[in-house]
């Protein structure tokens, strides 16, 4: 009885990480579409008003402040590519549980 339980919890697991990275996917792709939208306008922004302009010193801030943004962009995209590593691992040691086989290694 303890071996379904574990198998239960395995892929109880399982699909709560495969949920959470799915948000996170979602979470991240949206986050570039917006960053990319920004990089685009602020570039283009500096391209016809010119660096003299008095704008243009925020605009390098909106840069640099999206290219940070982008930074973590890529570490939840990271961290989603991650969960679904575990996701597939905890699947397959729930159906290894569940053919009856032994753990060896936990």
């Amino acid at each position: 009885m303890k071996q379904r339980t574990n198998s239960t919890d395995r892929n109880s697991f399982a699909a709560e990480l495969d949920r959470l990275s799915s948000l996170t996917l979602a979470a991240g792709k949206d986050f570039n579409d917006e960053l990319t939208l920004i990089l685009n306008h602020a570039e283009i922004s500096l391209d016809l008003l010119g660096a003299e302009h008095p704008a243009s010193t925020g605009l390098v801030e909106l840069q640099n402040a999206a290219m940070r943004c982008a930074e973590t962009t890529r570490c939840l995209l990271l961290l989603t590519l991650r969960a679904r590593e575990t996701v597939q691992y905890a699947k397959v040691r729930a159906a290894h549980a569940r053919s009856g086989h032994r753990e060896l290694v936990r």
